[in-house]
Formats: structure tokens, sequence, C-alpha cells
């Protein structure tokens, strides 16, 4: 029997604003509500990041990647917990402050997608790292089933707006094969 070694606790840390300006790609996987910090109980979000204006300390080559990241931002919560599981790319940016509000302004991605040259780069990052995009496994793959699955009730259109654009494409695709 072969064991493995305890893992180290926490994801790597990575705060908003050591990447303002940063063009990343960011990949949102899980929304965590209520964890407790020393400002009080909250809502986060676990993302992994790939920080294309960064080198990678092992490398040497550009992107440096983060797992595991807590992002707590309020905005940045808001946003990427309606995208779990999509592949976004954009600039950290400071937003503005709602009017009456006190404080440091949110921090906020802004989309870089309609930019031909970061979206060159990304797909160059993603094309080198493929493992990057692809869904994490935290089980093994379920035995077959000996008999056919019953048909998947209908999901109501309200509940389907609010999945991300990849995530409606993977539902309509599955539902498609029935």
């Amino acid at each position: 029997m072969s064991f493995a070694a305890p893992a180290a606790s926490g994801g790597d840390k990575l705060a908003e604003r050591d990447v303002l300006g940063h063009l990343l790609i960011v990949r949102p996987v899980e929304y965590v509500e209520q964890i407790t910090t020393a400002f009080g109980d909250k809502d986060a979000v676990r993302v992994s990041v790939v920080d294309l204006d960064a080198t990678d300390p092992d490398t040497g080559q550009p992107g440096h990647r983060f797992d595991d990241v807590l992002w707590f931002g309020g905005r940045l919560v808001g946003s990427l917990k309606r995208q779990l599981g999509d592949t976004i790319l954009g600039r950290m940016a400071q937003g503005t402050l709602k009017p009456g509000a006190t404080g440091k302004p949110p921090y906020e991605l802004s989309d870089a997608t309609s930019d031909p040259s970061a979206v060159a780069r990304a797909e160059a990052w993603i094309a080198a790292n493929p493992r990057f995009t692809a869904p994490a496994s935290t089980s093994p793959a379920p035995a077959p089933a000996a008999s056919a699955a019953p048909a998947p009730a209908a999901v109501p259109e309200a509940l389907l707006a609010q999945l991300g654009p990849g995530q409606r494409a993977l539902y309509e695709k599955l539902a498609a094969q029935g």
C-alpha cells in the first residue's frame, strides 16, 4: 500500500492589488459562502488564475499560474460565482464606489476579449497548458449504470438563465443527446 503526503493547507495567495492592470485568465471553480475571516463572515469565490503579464518562476515562460485562490471582493464574487467552470479573460481593474459609499473602490475584471493581442496571448498559453481548462475531477468516475437512466425533467427557463454561457452550452448539448 502507498500513502499520499498531506497537502499543504490553503491555496496560493494572490491579492487583487498585486495584479491590478494585469491580463488574467480566470477560472472560477467554487463559490464559498460565509468563510470566517478577521473582518467577519464573508462570501468568496475560489479561482485558478494565470497572470499573463508575469513569468512562471519555475519555467521562465510567460504566465504565472495560481491555484486554489480565494477572492473575497464583493463585486468579483458577485460576477464570478455566476461563471463557475467558465474560462474568463480580463484585466484586473478598480471600479468606482456607489454614490454615498465610503472606503476603497472595489476590484473587478474588465473584459479583454475584444483585444486581439490579449486573446492571442491567452490562446497561446492555454494551447501550451491544456489541462488548465479541463474540469477538475475530485473523485473517480462512477461505474456504468446497469440500466438506462430515466429521462431528465424539464429545467425551468429561470434556472437556465442563471447558468454561465459555458454551462448553458453544456446543458443544451447534453439535453440534445437525450
